[in-house]
């Protein structure tokens, strides 16, 4: 294994360990989890009565918000943390880039949002006796793998756009309050066409509509790629944001993110 290499292990390493520090698993069990059962349920009878649509659509819908209970909101930690504890410039010091940093570091909560996705969905199954379709959605796992990801990616984007201006709660609440708004997770399509549009360049969108795509035996390998595009944007955008913020840091030789 290379130097760099290994650096990079260590690094993923320390990000479980800290997740762990943060998210001790009774917070986990006692807080984290019923609130994604209940938010799951929540939206997918909110779908189907204010949408118009059937279980299959609202129950896949309501799944993928869960997902910004860790991607958009509290995987802004990661790069908050380093503000609140002074340690940024350690960081930034260091022989890997910042935000190749803070990207190992966040891999937990792209798994606790689909581990969260899981959870609630046996639970609401349980509770409507839906268990052909809870199976189906299973076997779309790796799509909510994915669009995990990509909501953890908007995340880091707006953690670095809060991390100057104490607003990391109103960034984190905002995110999923859009992709619950526009990525087709409640409303159907064709109902508000500006909302849609601003949908197409958030995370979410595209991936649901593959899964429901796919459930109805549609081609969905498109929406699919669409949903690795728009992850790749906000990547690329909140790496963008953390470099600038970085080299400023070195200029300026400190690190509040003015």
């Amino acid at each position: 294994m290379s130097e760099r290499l290994w650096r990079m292990w260590k690094v993923a390493g320390f990000g479980w360990t800290a997740f762990r520090a943060e998210n001790p698993t009774r917070v986990i069990v006692t807080m984290m989890l019923p609130r994604a059962i209940l938010q799951c349920a929540f939206v997918a009878m909110l779908g189907r009565v204010v949408g118009g649509t059937d279980l299959s659509y609202a129950l896949s819908g309501s799944l993928a918000v869960i997902l910004t209970l860790s991607g958009a909101v509290a995987v802004m930690d990661v790069p908050l943390s380093d503000k609140w504890s002074g340690t940024f410039h350690r960081i930034r010091s260091g022989r890997l880039p910042v935000f190749v940093v803070f990207v190992l570091r966040s891999w937990p909560y792209a798994l606790l949002g689909v581990f969260f996705m899981l959870v609630a969905l046996l639970g609401v199954v349980a509770v409507v006796g839906a268990w052909h379709l809870g199976w189906q959605l299973v076997l779309w796992t790796p799509m909510y793998l994915l669009m995990s990801a990509t909501v953890c990616a908007s995340g880091l984007a707006g953690a670095a756009l809060a991390a100057g201006r104490n607003a990391d709660i109103i960034a984190g609440n905002l995110i999923s309050s859009l992709i619950l708004l526009s990525s087709g997770i409640v409303l159907s399509p064709g109902q508000l066409s500006w909302v849609e549009w601003i949908g197409t360049v958030l995370p979410v969108t595209h991936g649901l509509a593959a899964v429901r795509s796919g459930l109805d035996g549609d081609p969905w390998v498109s929406d699919a790629l669409a949903e690795v595009a728009v992850g790749i944007g906000w990547v690329l955008l909140a790496g963008v944001i953390v470099s600038v913020q970085a080299r400023r840091a070195r200029i300026s030789g400190h690190d509040d993110f003015v």
